[in-house]
């Protein structure tokens, strides 16, 4: 078995279980509103970075932010117990920028006079 299929597939499971642990155990307030969008492992499964986002302002993302670091060890213990892999990866918690940049780029086509000039034919 490849290892990028390795981690790939760890990585689905991780993002799953996280999915699941934040939906039926943490009732961390700073967390009510996350949708874990996806998950990266290293290579060699010690590492894994699981990115969320979260609805609100900048105020609700620096909460959750604390509140993932809070949360931390709960969430890599519970994913150890979810899944079958020989050591658990170390679990870091990024804030997914995609939808944010995607909004951005949405702002400034809206603003280029040429798509202005197609939408009013």
């Amino acid at each position: 078995m490849s290892t990028t299929f390795r981690s790939d597939r760890a990585a689905e499971l991780i993002r799953a279980a996280t999915t699941k642990i934040l939906r039926e155990e943490v009732q961390d307030p700073g967390l009510g509103f996350v949708t874990i969008t996806q998950c990266e492992v290293s290579r060699d499964l010690q590492n894994a970075k699981i990115y969320y986002t979260i609805l609100g302002d900048n105020d609700a993302r620096l909460k959750a932010e604390a509140a993932f670091e809070r949360a931390r060890p709960f969430l890599r213990s519970r994913i150890g117990e979810e899944i079958d892999l020989r050591s658990v990866p170390e679990v870091l918690f990024r804030y997914d920028r995609s939808t944010d940049n995607a909004m951005r780029i949405d702002e400034i086509l809206a603003g280029l006079p040429e798509l202005q000039k197609d939408d009013e034919k």
